[in-house]
């Protein structure tokens, strides 16, 4: 993993992830996937509400356009793309990137400006099965939710925040 500092939407972000990958390290006959996450301060004053919709912007796409051209220029072939907004662990202005292996072939785009959010909604899903196959309670549906919600600090209103804390 790479660990930088600066922001998605700062002009020089090329030549900052440029100087801390090492392409030459690549294989140029595989393909990779890269996960990022980046620190997104439109989180901050919002903090993480189920009811708030976390937009996906314009600069969130010129950020993946701007490092699959970086990584194609180098020859290095991308397929998926993973763009991950959080407040909760990373501190301020940080980027990480990873590179995996890729384990598919085709070329998409994944942003979640929110990546508490895209962790809930995917758990989310999981026990809306078990629940609809009937192989967990509604109580412990409820439950596990409530757990869910407090393990990525995602808060139904403001007011549950305020008492949190």
């Amino acid at each position: 993993m790479y660990k930088l500092f600066g922001k998605i939407t700062d002009p020089n972000i090329e030549n900052i992830i440029n100087n801390k990958i090492n392409f030459d390290n690549l294989n140029k006959e595989l393909m990779y996937d890269i996960h990022v996450d980046f620190y997104n301060p439109d989180l901050e004053e919002d903090m993480l509400n189920a009811d708030v919709s976390y937009e996906i912007k314009k600069e969130h796409y010129l950020f993946i356009k701007k490092i699959r051209t970086m990584f194609e220029n180098n020859q290095i072939k991308i397929n998926e793309f993973y763009l991950m907004g959080t407040i909760s662990d990373l501190m301020e202005n940080e980027i990480n990137i990873e590179l995996l292996k890729s384990k598919g072939d085709s070329k998409k785009n994944v942003i979640w400006p929110c990546k508490e959010i895209f962790l809930f909604e995917d758990q989310k899903n999981k026990l809306d099965v078990l629940l609809f196959n009937n192989q967990i309670s509604e109580e412990d549906y409820e439950s596990n939710l409530e757990f869910l919600k407090d393990e990525l600090n995602i808060y139904e209103n403001d007011e549950e925040h305020k008492y949190i804390n």
